[in-house]
């Protein structure tokens, strides 16, 4: 999806939000045209040792940083497995307490942020999940945090400082390995059902971060990997030692609009003064590319899909993804290895022609579903009820679909000893994670099934699952010493 055909025309994010903050924002009409996808800044971090009480503290002290700053506008949130909710004083301190005090192989996972439900989009949020210690221990779990803020802040110059003083101060809090920040569309913390929208935003505005599922993006990261490059790209030593070590980054990255800046065991690298939304008219993205240009080597070449499977819609299944990390790559360099050429045609505007024969699905429609011929005109209106810009969605069969792994098809472990997740092991051995049928999961999460070592009397993992209500129903079954 590389484009550089245009030269680099930047525009400043107040004539980007002028321009385009109508179609970056999505109401859902079903729900009294609840804002469900916005547009904002985002900042997402993997870091290490997050089940140790000395980590637990610095992330503390993110959270207290992010209330002192924004403290009026934080109204709800989440703690561990409750109910997202509205949060009193006493409601906070119970996460606070919660990030101190849990037990290093439980997770610590909470959200704070100015919604009160987990159907609308965020402004302001700052929500993280912990590793666990005999996880981080055997495979290197990672743990994230991930922020938000207003699009908005991004037209000031004093905006602008606040954000890059709350990236750096979370960077010198805690051991992190790597991120990335920039411009992202936001979904609401129970959001899968737009991941569609997020995917069409994403490859018309070549700057914006799909991050929806921003938890997942740990796996790379612990394998050596980053996910790509963005405003802020953010590297740990290790990360850097591959490269040649930070000089060596510093000297290929000497240009006056890339700024960098060593934060704790981190490097922060920003391109350009202010993020780009990358909309069609401004072209090549010049200050990403030339950090891209030096990093692109960290990629995962084989990396897994960024969206789990979903049924008769466009997504970021793994050639998709493997495309749209590689979008600054310049038109000369050679692609990733197994990365075949991206297919066009699988989504289309009202009016427009119709580029294959089949039926079709328009979101903001309700999901009506047409069958039309190719060279005809997809049908209208241009625009739902909510102001929402209709797309047409080209339905595919399940085995065309790419890479989605319906865990209930894995071959069944013979039951000898169960437990639980987050039970207590009854016997020490390997454990395999049994799913209950009817769930399909995206395959970076069968990766969190493996068999695993694990001894009696120690926690049993979790396998990652988004709903608690789903990691609930795991079975680790025993299968042997």
């Amino acid at each position: 999806m590389t484009q550089f055909a245009k030269p680099f025309s930047p525009l400043t994010p107040a004539e980007a939000i002028e321009r385009y903050s109508h179609e970056l924002t999505f109401a859902d009409p079903s729900d009294g045209n609840r804002t469900v996808i916005r547009p904002a800044l985002i900042g997402t971090l993997f870091f290490e040792r997050g089940s140790q009480p000395d980590v637990r503290k610095g992330l503390l002290d993110c959270v207290d940083r992010f209330r002192a700053m924004f403290g009026a506008r934080l109204e709800g949130g989440k703690n561990g497995e409750t109910k997202y909710s509205r949060k009193t004083p006493k409601g906070i301190e119970a996460i606070r307490t919660a990030i101190l005090q849990t037990g290093v192989n439980y997770q610590v996972h909470f959200a704070l942020s100015d919604v009160t439900d987990i159907h609308t989009a965020p402004e302001y949020l700052m929500k993280a999940m912990t590793g666990q210690e005999l996880l981080e221990t055997r495979y290197g779990e990672l743990s994230y945090l991930k922020f938000v803020l207003p699009w908005s802040m991004a037209k000031s110059q004093d905006g602008l400082a606040q954000y890059h003083d709350l990236m750096a101060y979370l960077c010198q809090a805690l051991p992190v390995r790597g991120g990335y920040g920039g411009l992202s569309p936001v979904l609401p913390y129970d959001g899968d059902c737009y991941l569609p929208q997020e995917y069409q935003l994403a490859q018309r505005f070549a700057g914006l971060e799909a991050d929806a599922w921003a938890f997942a993006e740990s796996r790379q990261y612990e394998r050596g990997f980053i996910k790509g490059v963005n405003w802020y790209t953010v590297l740990g030593d290790p990360l850097l030692a591959e490269l040649g070590g930070e000089s060596a980054v510093r000297t290929a990255l000497a240009r006056d609009d890339i700024e960098i800046e060593r934060c704790r065991q981190c490097l922060l690298i920003r391109a350009g003064d202010s993020p780009l939304l990358g909309a069609p008219e401004e072209g090549r993205l010049e200050p990403y590319v030339s950090v891209n240009r030096v990093v692109r080597g960290l990629r995962n070449p084989h990396r897994k899909a960024m969206h789990t499977y979903m049924v008769g819609v466009e997504r970021f299944g793994e050639e998709e993804s493997r495309q749209w990390v590689a979008r600054f790559d310049e038109p000369d360099e050679e692609m990733a290895p197994s990365l075949p050429p991206r297919q066009s045609g699988l989504s289309v505007l009202p009016f427009e022609t119709c580029p294959r024969t089949g039926r079709w699905v328009a979101n903001h429609l309700h999901n009506q579903i047409v069958h039309v011929n190719a060279g005809e005109l997809m049908p209208g209106p241009q625009r739902s009820g909510a102001g929402n810009q209709v797309i047409w969605y080209l339905l595919e069969d399940r085995e065309d679909s790419g890479s989605g792994v319906d865990l209930s098809l894995a071959a069944p472990i013979p039951a000898t000893l169960t437990a639980r997740s987050r039970a207590i092991c009854p016997k020490s051995g390997r454990w395999q994670a049994q799913l209950p049928a009817g769930v399909p999961m995206d395959s970076v999460i069968w990766e969190m099934a493996r068999p695993i070592q694990v001894s009696e009397g120690e926690c049993m993992p979790v396998v990652g699952l988004v709903s608690p209500s789903q990691e609930a129903t795991v079975v680790w079954v025993w299968i042997g010493e």
